[in-house]
């Protein structure tokens, strides 16, 4: 590159073709410059992604274990790619999957998978329920070995499964998982059963004494108050309190009359017998 750069930069030495020629042979070596500096370029960048970008620093990295549970037949040659195949599905949607090593020895191997950022390593971390991961139908165990978190660095410990282990679920097909619930099978009856059993009831409605009629209870009445009575004037009454004497006697028999009116006229008559007698209406 450096080479071409300098051949670009020589001087045009004039020949007897011309002008033309000259801008000939500049167009031609600029145009070798700008294609070696992007050959260039492109080295670089393939350099860089075959080192995986950010992916060559540490926190990219997770560790899996208790990968020969989540696919069985480990020592076997094809148990290393269907371990990468299944990881690769597990991991992918946190982000692109660069790299994933299966030891080739050991019965509990443990994988290494490498992410091309640090944030997919993360968000694999985060969306691990307490280091577990489930792949299929089992779970692994994962960790980050230089997380700045504590409890991401070391592989939770083993969950302990039952002896008989989890009872598979039965794949259903598209028309039973859409289907309504089927109704219980009906029960056996026995007719005759049924028949001497109602026989019997109406033997026992027929035996029993008919239930004593309740008598509804008397309703009592209050008693009714006391009505209150015109005062009479005495001999050495003033004429003030005549007048008085007068003018209860004469809402007494107001009142009297306003009790045989019917009730819905009744208020009428009061407030209208009220309005007549207040102070300050008719003082």
């Amino acid at each position: 590159v450096s080479f071409l750069n300098a051949l670009a930069e020589q001087p045009l030495v004039p020949r007897p073709h011309g002008q033309r020629d000259m801008a000939t042979r500049g167009f031609v070596r600029k145009g070798a410059a700008a294609l070696a500096a992007s050959r260039a370029a492109a080295v670089v960048a393939k350099a860089a992604c075959a080192r995986g970008g950010d992916s060559a620093r540490s926190d990219c990295l997770i560790e899996v274990a208790d990968a020969e549970q989540a696919v069985p037949g480990v020592g076997t040659s094809s148990w290393a790619g269907k371990v990468k195949m299944a990881l690769q599905q597990t991991f992918k949607r946190f982000g692109p999957v660069l790299d994933v090593r299966v030891p080739a020895d050991g019965n509990s191997p443990i994988v290494s998978i490498r992410f091309a950022s640090a944030r997919a390593a993360e968000a694999a971390m985060v969306a691990a329920s307490q280091g577990f991961m489930a792949v299929g139908d089992s779970e692994v165990r994962v960790c980050q070995p230089v997380s700045p978190e504590a409890i991401w660095r070391t592989f939770p410990p083993p969950r302990r499964r039952p002896l008989g282990g989890e009872p598979k679920k039965k794949k259903l097909r598209p028309n039973e998982r859409f289907a309504p619930p089927r109704a219980p099978a009906p029960e056996f009856v026995d007719e005759e059963e049924l028949q001497r059993e109602a026989e019997q009831r109406r033997q026992q409605q027929a035996q029993a004494p008919p239930p004593a009629a309740e008598q509804p209870p008397l309703q009592t009445l209050p008693p009714e108050p006391e009505r209150p009575a015109p005062s009479e004037p005495g001999q050495d009454a003033s004429d003030e309190d005549r007048s008085v004497a007068v003018g209860e006697a004469e809402v007494a028999k107001e009142m009297a009359a306003l009790l045989e009116r019917p009730f819905s006229k009744q208020k009428k008559a009061l407030k209208a017998l009220r309005l007549q007698w207040h102070p300050d209406k008719n003082p």
